[in-house]
């Protein structure tokens, strides 16, 4: 992983140098600046790849989609689907609301089972797993697109009908400026 890391930012280092050529044309640079642009976003896409894998990695979501496809804007810094220490938490915050977990909604966690990681032709990651924990009880399918670190979990409760799709970025673990609360269930 961490040669794949430095590998891409070895390119982007590269491109950049290329970039600043004064004797290139518009085209010229503007087809470097997006193969520099490319050459990042498919390092992240390995980091997070390799994140999935080492099974610690963070679901940033700023954007949530409820079941009827209502878009809500929320904070990454605070909405988050990730698996840590072989434990899974979900947590919601709305600002200006009050909920359980202190911060205007309520963090979950329980203990993932059967996870089971594929990748199709086209080098898409699909990353199932289920959730058993005291208030969770859910099916979550994690969705990474080949070409960056973009993605969207779908947290499909097990006992309800309930649904919901974080969507954002998927970091490792140590990367994550999540904030959890102390408070789950």
């Amino acid at each position: 992983m961490v040669m794949g890391v430095l590998l891409g930012l070895g390119t982007v280092t590269q491109v950049h140098a290329q970039n600043s050529d004064p004797m290139m044309t518009r085209q010229e640079k503007r087809a470097m600046r997006k193969k520099q642009r490319t050459a990042a976003d498919m390092a992240q896409f390995e980091q997070a790849k390799q994140a999935l894998e080492n099974g610690d990695w963070v679901l940033e979501a700023n954007r949530l989609y409820t079941k009827w496809g209502r878009l809500i804007n929320v904070s990454d810094q605070t909405n988050f689907v990730s698996l840590e220490n072989n434990t899974a938490y979900m947590q919601l915050a709305f600002n200006g609301y009050t909920g359980p977990n202190g911060l205007g909604g309520i963090t979950l966690k329980g203990k993932p089972t059967q996870i089971k990681m594929t990748e199709d032709k086209n080098g898409n990651i699909t990353y199932q797993m289920s959730v058993i924990g005291n208030a969770l009880t859910a099916d979550i399918t994690v969705r990474l697109n080949k070409g960056n670190n973009f993605a969207d979990a779908e947290v499909n409760a097990a006992t309800t009908s309930a649904r919901l799709r974080f969507a954002g970025q998927l970091v490792p673990l140590d990367q994550s400026t999540t904030y959890r609360s102390g408070m789950d269930f």
